[in-house]
């Protein structure tokens, strides 16, 4: 490397380990947090090792408790003779270098004492960003800036079909307008990739005019034919739920029609069997109760309208946004995700041999459909149902060129073994440890150094590593952001500005008649 594309800014000290180094900083030098500098690796000077700043401290033996620093400045005096005893020690991880082969590799041994710290310029700072030796068959997207630089960062689309991503990060992070701005961008791309959005606050209207196609989840919502599901929608407890599933599930097996007045014969048979209930005073007051549920909340009984074509859907549109915010009907979302999953993930294990079927499904919310134990929003069959069609396809369905991208604000909420799964991370601000415990203990990436960089990420950064990142090293990217989320069709201001037209247009001047413009 060239020596004028460096520049010494200290030496390490004693105590560097194989992944992280201590040094002090040169006078009259800026170090800062969070940014690359280079060391030589210790056992081939040819070779450039990167590492990454986390924490910078000033020291000054002077001003600590017990010197004569603190007695100077409670006096409201300065220590002048102390300053030439100050000096600035740098944290950093070392995140590895490339070989001669140009693999990325971790470093083996520790920087000794004295081995000199560079800064690069950013020149040389790319050829680290750049992998020499890449996969073939990528789709690379560009989706923003590394910090403080002009060096591109990307993201793999097609890694991200194999492998899944995990997205997280505190509310008005940027989570959200990341996933606008990559499709977005991806309808440039040549092929473009198809997505499903499971739209969950009606964030993704300002994807329309890159052509995504916007439909109620509704559409797309089956008739109900468990009957544990059909008995938590109805509310039945005890003996009376166990009557109700036992009628149901007689009429599947004979191969009726469901239906309510089906429903409430059979049960009527089965309670004359004496079985269940043995009085007969006991046994009408059951059919009474029975009788009122099925009337007065088991109109969706009746309701067989057969949902859309998933898969003709995404075939046919580049975006296929699901909007789920039509109705705070929890159960119906989640029978409806899992169909969705089901259908989906079952076309492609069918489509494997012939390579022709590929997409990718972000999932808003993602601890909705996949709550960690204790975190349920209600335990039922539909969440149970959609949970397990949540973990078989995050483990199975990346082979077949299905891909989840999973959103959330609260990591520690979400399933951990689905969490697991996914081998991409983008993770903009957090600030919970318990959230933060999450992507360090279930993400490939098991750096304590987590903590020190993701409470400090302004709007629109986010960390990314993994797979899908085609840089070796987790990266600080600043996202380019072209839309933003809009659940509106206007913003605030223009809403205000036709009220107050409507407000003045009806507004009577105050004036007698005869004074008024005609």
């Amino acid at each position: 490397m060239n020596k004028s594309e460096i520049k010494p800014v200290g030496y390490a000290l004693s105590g560097c380990t194989h992944d992280s180094l201590i040094f002090v900083v040169m006078e009259d030098v800026q170090v800062r947090v969070n940014h690359f500098y280079f060391i030589e690796h210790p056992l081939n000077r040819d070779t450039w090792v990167l590492v990454r700043t986390f924490r910078i401290q000033p020291y000054n033996p002077e001003m600590i408790t017990g010197r004569t620093g603190p007695l100077a400045g409670k006096k409201g005096r300065r220590a002048e003779y102390g300053k030439r005893l100050e000096y600035t020690v740098a944290f950093a991880e070392i995140l590895g270098y490339y070989d001669e082969k140009g693999k990325w590799r971790m470093m083996e041994v520790a920087p000794s004492p004295w081995d000199l710290v560079y800064e690069p310029s950013e020149e040389a700072l790319r050829r680290f960003f750049i992998p020499k030796t890449r996969e073939s068959d990528v789709l690379l997207l560009e989706i923003g800036k590394a910090r403080g630089t002009n060096i591109p960062v990307y993201i793999d689309l097609n890694s991200i079909a194999k492998g899944h991503m995990f997205v997280a990060g505190m509310t008005r992070s940027g989570k959200s307008s990341f996933i606008i701005n990559m499709v977005a961008k991806a309808s440039r791309l040549k092929p473009r990739p198809h997505f499903v959005i499971f739209d969950i606050r009606g964030e993704y209207n300002s994807l329309r005019r890159y052509g995504a196609k916007m439909l109620p989840y509704t559409m797309f919502t089956p008739s109900i034919t468990d009957p544990n599901v059909i008995a938590d929608k109805l509310e039945l407890k005890g003996k009376e739920r166990s009557l109700l599933v036992e009628a149901i599930r007689s009429l599947q097996n004979e191969g009726a029609k469901i239906t309510r007045d089906e429903i409430r014969v059979r049960v009527e048979e089965i309670l004359e069997q004496g079985v269940v209930y043995k009085t007969r005073k006991s046994q009408e007051k059951a059919l009474t109760s029975i009788e009122w549920f099925l009337q007065n909340k088991g109109a969706f009984i009746d309701e067989r309208a057969e949902p859309l074509d998933i898969i003709s859907e995404i075939k046919r549109n580049f975006v296929l946004i699901i909007d789920f915010s039509v109705n705070a009907d929890i159960e119906a979302q989640q029978r409806t995700a899992k169909y969705i999953l089901d259908q989906v993930r079952s076309y492609a294990i069918e489509r494997k041999d012939y390579g022709d079927f590929a997409c990718i499904i972000a999932i808003e919310e993602a601890q909705y459909f996949a709550p960690e134990r204790g975190a349920e929003m209600r335990e039922s069959s539909a969440q149970s149902g959609v949970k397990a069609s949540m973990i078989e396809t995050a483990s199975q369905a990346g082979g077949y060129n299905v891909g989840l991208i999973l959103l959330t604000q609260r990591p520690a909420y979400v399933l951990k073994s689905v969490i697991s799964q996914c081998n991409s991370v983008a993770c903009f601000r957090l600030k919970s440890g318990n959230d933060q415990d999450a992507i360090l203990q279930y993400t490939e990436y098991g750096s304590e150094r987590l903590r020190d960089y993701l409470p400090g990420l302004a709007d629109h950064e986010a960390m990314l590593w993994g797979l899908a990142v085609p840089t070796p090293f987790p990266v600080i990217a600043e996202i380019d952001v072209e839309e933003y989320p809009q659940k509106a069709v206007a913003f605030a201001k223009t809403a205000w500005e036709k009220m107050e037209e409507v407000s003045t247009e009806g507004k009577s001047s105050g004036l007698p008649l005869h004074l008024r413009d005609s």
